[in-house]
């Protein structure tokens, strides 16, 4: 092109036909430009539209420099409104392959496919992570899959990718600022990671622990989760507005027995050491500690959250845990006491306006450790990112951070 343009300002032409001659070069350098990626080969590749592809390329330097990002990409076909594949490879995929990513693309087929390629994958065939492709439920999976290996150490310090595709996108949204495919691939492509902090969440007659990094609940909200799966194939991301309303219209009595260590502020939280399975989490040392405090008697609800907890879907956007970071060591419990439609009804809307910690029934505090036990024939079930852990019998569920952070990959956007 350079031989084109000395050519054409040697040749006596006049001056409209030099000015036209460099114009449909110049025109026809930009179309090259735009076609070929510089990630793997000079030969041409799948086009993206221009404003993506100039972001990329000017905010990326991996791809100048010949570095390339070996992850492994597991993608829920079902996510959403079984979407997902189609905003992958269309979307995404092209955004990733020019910014330097080497990807095996693995779609799941059944549930806890993604739980298992987490378990069994050998890490050193994706050492720069795992990039999930769909809601907070796939990367709850990936994250259970990684804590329940041998390598655990190595597996925790994996840094999860998050392409927003499912029902509920809150970590990424919450976390990374975007709630986007685009926008989370354009963050995946500039690099960088994000430190959060993992809790556990253990039954402890079971002796089963599940991991999480948005939060645990229970009562009226794992209530609708259970009654949601009816859904799913259906209605989608709909199905938690059906299943809430005709869980309010039947709504039941929830009575539970709460018993959570606050976290002092004189001091930093004391932190469950990391073991070397993940079943030896949360053992019985922690109640030795005696300022625990107690509630009994019925609540409508009980969150514990690693983060403030901003829904992906919505106008408004509103928070459930306003002072929690997901960084910060500590979690976040809100009690919902008493019952009714009423009430119920009173402190969604308050939520939505993010007034509710302003109610007299609402109580918030920050602790290290939070016991949970079901009374009675009350819900004994317990919602972690999405999933529902079921019990039998009478339940005691018991929520602590882990000593170790896990890693995100991709950086918020005011960072």
């Amino acid at each position: 092109m350079k031989l084109q343009r000395s050519q054409v300002g040697q040749m006596l032409l006049p001056r409209k036909l030099r000015k036209s001659a460099l114009r449909q070069n110049t025109f026809t350098q930009r179309q090259v430009a735009t076609r070929c990626s510089s990630d793997l080969s000079t030969s041409c590749r799948e086009e993206v539209p221009n404003y993506l592809a100039v972001d990329v390329l000017q905010d990326q330097s991996y791809t100048r420099q010949e570095i390339f990002r070996k992850v492994l990409v597991i993608l829920n076909p079902n996510s959403g409104f079984r979407s997902s594949p189609e905003v992958f490879y269309q979307q995404v995929q092209p955004i990733l392959k020019l910014s330097g990513f080497m990807m095996q693309v693995v779609e799941t087929s059944y549930a806890g496919h993604a739980h298992v390629l987490a378990s069994t994958v050998d890490l050193s065939t994706c050492p720069d992570g795992i990039i999930c492709v769909g809601g907070d439920g796939i990367v709850n999976e990936v994250l259970n899959g990684l804590l329940g290996r041998d390598d655990l150490k190595e597996a925790i310090q994996l840094p999860i990718g998050i392409i927003p595709a499912g029902s509920e996108n809150s970590l990424v949204w919450t976390v990374l600022g975007t709630r986007d495919p685009v926008s989370a691939a354009t963050a995946l492509a500039k690099g960088g990671f994000t430190a959060i902090d993992v809790f556990a969440v253990k039954l402890t007659q079971a002796g089963v622990t599940h991991f999480g990094l948005t939060a645990s609940y229970y009562g009226f909200v794992a209530d609708v989760l259970q009654l949601s799966e009816k859904f799913r194939l259906h209605l989608g991301p709909f199905r938690y507005v059906i299943a809430g309303l005709l869980k309010f219209l039947s709504l039941p009595q929830y009575r539970f027995e709460v018993d959570y260590l606050p976290l002092s502020p004189r001091r930093n939280p004391k932190l469950i050491p990391l073991a070397e399975k993940c079943n030896d989490y949360l053992s019985a040392d922690s109640s030795v500690e005696d300022n625990w405090v107690t509630r009994k008697g019925e609540f409508l609800g009980i969150f514990v959250c690693n983060h403030f907890c901003k829904p992906a879907q919505g106008l408004l956007s509103p928070v459930i845990a306003p002072k929690a970071q997901h960084n910060d060591g500590s979690l976040d419990l809100i009690l919902v006491h008493g019952s009714g439609r009423l009430r119920l009804f009173c402190f969604f809307v308050a939520y939505q306006f993010c007034w509710h910690l302003l109610l007299p029934f609402v109580e918030y505090v920050k602790v290290k450790h939070v016991k949970v036990r079901p009374v009675g024939n009350t819900h004994n079930g317990c919602g972690v990112d999405g999933e529902l852990l079921h019990a039998e019998g009478q339940a005691e569920w018991q929520c602590s951070l882990l000593s170790a952070q896990g890693r995100l990959l991709g950086q918020h956007p005011s960072t």
